[in-house]
């Protein structure tokens, strides 16, 4: 099966256009008509992105095939699109598709910004089956209105090679301590930087921190906890690390590439998806990396994920055609041969445990020297807790952000910036 290209950027006119013309969803039913009694019927749109918009199309025809009644629309748009769109389109509660994808840690903005809006799946699904982060992109009020889908667990890549011309052996760094004493051994040996980390743009770095100590914007009630033991420790870290120059400053994706090629840092802690970016950035440095867990602050606490990124399938309780949607989000959520062929074909790591049993995914990997990366990552991903990202998740990424900015480069002290941050957080959501 031929792997298909992502579309070209959708333009701002097209964008503008899709908020004065919601698209509609088709009317499906279950009905009598046909060879089969209560046979799946009607019309499903649904609303995605580039690669995941060509997997779910790929597996309506397989679907078509045990449902022949059902057929399907599909409508391609960036992810800002369809997130504009939809806000427009739950407001008027028209034009609303049958399907639509939403990033994980987006979807809680949906559903708590418009409540009963979204089909539930509570009763379909075992949470057993997948990751417990993916479970709690889902839930909003206790209530599971989303299918779980592609997703994001954490390690740190790094360059086996500059580690090894600097005498570094990752299975000697257990702490972040630890991290930043190979980190300055690397700098003298080789001039590279250890890290690859924003000072400003993104709070990823931060964000993973804080998660891999069990903290997270809010705790799970909703309430904002920016000043948690947890996020300082998170935040004096980043600021350890910065403060002993062993960072390289990922201003830009385009910077970080660059970087990347010219030996610049030697790491990068991200999610899984990264393993595609960094073949396609540098493939000239195939067999030179390498997968290690994120280190911890304890060499003998317990290991605890971070997870980054990922998607959801929704259906909007509007469609007419919610009994067919729903069926089909189950059957290729939890399809094993769906799970794997989206995996091998663009790249969705799945959150779905049993398609991870796959023997695909327990491979080595030769541009990561053999390493079973895969493997790695599915037992990081069954670590990472569960958080709440509430419908202020975007707003406290921003402001998380500004602190990032404050403590690297106005030297600012962890622990009043955090406060601080408490204190607007609290006054802008109530909590």
């Amino acid at each position: 099966m031929k792997k298909k290209q992502a579309a070209a950027l959708v333009t701002a006119a097209v964008m503008a256009l899709s908020l004065t013309a919601c698209g509609g969803s088709g009317g499906a039913k279950k009905e009598a008509s046909g060879d089969k009694e209560g046979a799946l019927s009607g019309e499903i749109t649904i609303w995605s992105w580039d690669v995941a918009l060509a997997h779910l199309e790929e597996w309506a025809e397989k679907f078509q095939e045990e449902n022949p009644d059902v057929s399907f629309n599909f409508e391609e748009m960036g992810v800002d699109q369809v997130y504009q769109k939809l806000t427009t389109c739950l407001q008027s509660g028209i034009g609303l598709p049958d399907i639509v994808s939403i990033e994980g840690e987006q979807m809680a903005k949906f559903g708590e910004k418009f409540p009963g809006k979204f089909e539930e799946f509570t009763d379909m699904i075992n949470p057993d089956d997948f990751f417990p982060i993916k479970l709690s992109e889902c839930t909003v009020d206790g209530k599971v209105i989303a299918y779980p889908w592609d997703s994001g667990p954490c390690g740190m890549f790094y360059r086996s090679d500059l580690f090894e011309q600097a005498g570094i052996k990752a299975e000697d760094i257990v702490t972040w301590d630890d991290f930043i004493e190979a980190g300055k051994v690397l700098k003298d040996k080789t001039g590279a930087d250890m890290l690859c980390m924003a000072e400003s743009r993104n709070d990823t770095t931060y964000r993973l921190l804080m998660m891999e100590g069990g903290g997270f914007y809010f705790d799970k009630d909703g309430n904002t906890q920016v000043n948690s033991e947890a996020s300082i420790q998170a935040m004096e870290t980043c600021k350890k690390m910065y403060d002993a120059g062993i960072t390289f400053n990922n201003s830009s994706w385009d910077d970080m590439v660059a970087g990347m090629g010219a030996d610049k840092f030697a790491c990068i802690a991200d999610a899984v998806w990264m393993v595609g970016s960094i073949k396609d950035a540098v493939p000239d440095q195939d067999g030179k990396w390498a997968v290690m867990p994120l280190p911890k602050f304890q060499a003998d606490s317990e290991s605890q994920g971070a997870s980054n990124g990922g998607s959801v399938l929704a259906v909007p309780s509007a469609s007419k055609s919610a009994e067919a949607a729903k069926a089909f989000v189950k059957y290729v959520m939890e399809d094993v041969d769906a799970n794997v062929e989206g995996f091998q074909n663009y790249g969705l790591y799945p959150s779905y445990l049993k398609a991870l049993e796959s023997d695909v995914f327990k491979e080595g990997d030769e541009f990561f020297g053999g390493q079973k990366i895969f493997d790695l990552f599915t037992e990081i991903g069954k670590t990472v807790p569960q958080v709440n990202y509430t419908a202020n998740f975007a707003e406290a990424l921003e402001m998380s952000k500004n602190s990032m900015a404050k403590v690297m480069l106005n030297n600012g002290d962890p622990t009043e910036v955090l406060n601080a941050e408490q204190e607007e957080m609290k006054a802008k959501f109530g909590k």
